[in-house]
């Protein structure tokens, strides 16, 4: 009987043939009696034992009994189920077999038994149904491995869903490499981050092509020595990638090489790995290190504007108490024009509300501004409104072309000057700021300072306009070209 097939598989009756010998009673109730089946043969609708065989009895805990002449509902008790009884009916009424699968039997109340059972009509020489005869296998063990598998089944599922929210609360790209077959799989998470399409295959070749080429042969080189077992198998770098659109990224891989012993040979089978996506906290990093370095920009530039101004007040006061007034006015100033670039330092949000681009350039000029003296500064342009944001970003602009002006520039002596001007010309604000008779010129600086790196960004990245200096000889003009658009916001 093949193995797939199921236990009595062909046995629909047993049919005893009149005057059938060649084997005798006693050699057939030794075979049934010890058989390593469960059998017994009933009679009647009321189901009375003719024949029960070792196990049978055993199954029933009626191991010595004799179950000759008893009834089944007599032997069974509760256990007698309704289902098993109208089997039992639907047996004799049809004379067609019936099974139960993997039935449970309770022998006592810490001990279930689980039984594969088969009823057979059994017919007389006339074809009349006598009785039943029951077959019944002992599946307890298949029935338990069955429950252990489908428990671990369960249990398998349920820590697979713990591992698969525990990803996504992290946000990891799951990853894994054969190293046998080349075979790749990423997650979804993995291919977000790569920028790659859901429906697309990951494969080596882009893998590696997404790796920053200066970071390729570090990576690469990290990567393949994992073949080699002595390595120890572990991963752990952080490198740039760059998606197919062009946008850099910073990640870090950690990964595990699995071996297995071939012809025995401990060879390498499987990478498996996870990469997190830490562009976020590089970019921070990188802002938090811009601000260090501003603030040190700026608390330098205070000191020396502060001396600056200790040095022209002591040059025009006539009085040490008039020299106090004056100078005390200038720092106050100096403190109002550091309040307003204070948001563009620290990442602060602005004060709400609009101002206007001549405020912004009084506020900035104030703490320059010699009341006891001819004015050293013209301004004048259009009334021009601004938003907040944007005039966060224009004063940090002027205040560090007006901190150079006063350490370098036409400001810094007492005979310089300084114009700013601005019109609007149809959809741009045009502001002009020229020095005149400060310290000469001998050309462009041979490099960009810190002050005009982040003037330039402000300009061209927050404002979205342009910027351009002229370094003339008889002083700096700077010309700056903004979106009305932009000033707005």
């Amino acid at each position: 009987m093949s193995p797939f097939q199921p236990w009595a598989h062909g046995l629909n009756e047993i049919r005893f043939q009149a005057g059938a010998g060649g084997f005798s009673q006693e050699a057939l109730a030794e075979l049934l009696e010890n058989i390593p089946l469960a059998i017994a043969v009933t009679l009647g609708p009321e189901h009375r034992f003719a024949f029960a065989n070792r196990l049978y009895r055993s199954a029933m805990s009626r191991f010595d009994d004799d179950l000759i002449g008893k009834t089944l509902s007599e032997i069974m008790g509760s256990r007698y189920t309704s289902e098993l009884h109208e089997l039992r009916r639907e047996v004799l009424d049809t004379g067609e077999p019936r099974e139960i699968q993997s039935a449970p039997f309770e022998l006592s109340p810490d001990r279930i038994t689980y039984w594969n059972i088969k009823l057979l009509p059994v017919r007389n020489a006339d074809d009349r149904i006598d009785g039943i005869l029951a077959l019944a296998a002992n599946v307890t063990e298949r029935v338990k491995a069955r429950i252990e598998a489908e428990r671990q089944a369960r249990e398998t599922a349920l820590h697979t869903e713990r591992l698969s929210l525990a990803v996504d609360a992290t946000e990891l790209g799951l990853w894994e490499w054969n190293a046998q077959t080349g075979e790749t799989f990423w997650s979804e998470r993995q291919k977000e981050i790569f920028g790659l399409s859901k429906d697309e295959p990951a494969t080596y070749e882009f893998w590696l092509s997404s790796i920053h080429p200066e970071d390729r042969d570090l990576v690469v080189a990290a990567v393949s020595s994992m073949t080699d077992p002595k390595s120890g198998g572990q991963l752990n770098l952080e490198h740039r990638i760059v998606r197919p659109d062009g946008e850099l990224r910073w990640i870090v891989s950690r990964g595990r090489m699995l071996y297995e012993i071939v012809d025995g040979e401990l060879k390498p089978v499987r990478l498996l790995g996870t990469i997190l996506d830490i562009t976020d906290r590089y970019r921070g990093e990188e802002a938090r290190q811009l601000l260090v370095r501003e603030l040190n920009h700026r608390v330098k530039n205070l000191f020396a504007m502060a001396s600056g101004m200790v040095a022209l007040t002591a040059r025009t006061a006539e009085t040490p108490k008039q020299m106090a007034s004056t100078l005390r006015g200038r720092l106050d100033a100096l403190a109002r024009a550091h309040e307003l670039i204070r948001p563009a330092i620290t990442g602060a949000l602005p004060a709400e509300g609009e101002t206007s681009v001549e405020e912004i350039v009084r506020a900035i000029l104030a703490p320059h501004i010699d009341q006891d003296v001819p004015s050293q500064m013209i301004v004048e342009g259009e009334p021009v409104r601004i938003g907040a944001r944007a005039a966060t970003g224009l004063t940090l602009v002027l205040h560090e072309l007006a901190t150079n002006a006063s350490k370098y520039g036409a400001l810094s002596v007492t005979g310089g000057r300084l114009h700013i001007g601005w019109t609007i010309q149809g959809p741009v604000l045009m502001l002009l700021w020229q020095e005149e008779n400060g310290p000469p010129i001998d050309g462009e600086p041979e490099s960009e300072g810190f002050g005009s790196q982040l003037a330039r960004k402000s300009v061209t990245g927050q404002l979205g306009g342009e910027i351009a200096h002229d370094w003339r000889r008889e002083g700096l003009q700077v010309r700056i070209r903004l979106p009305l658009t932009q000033l707005a916001a």
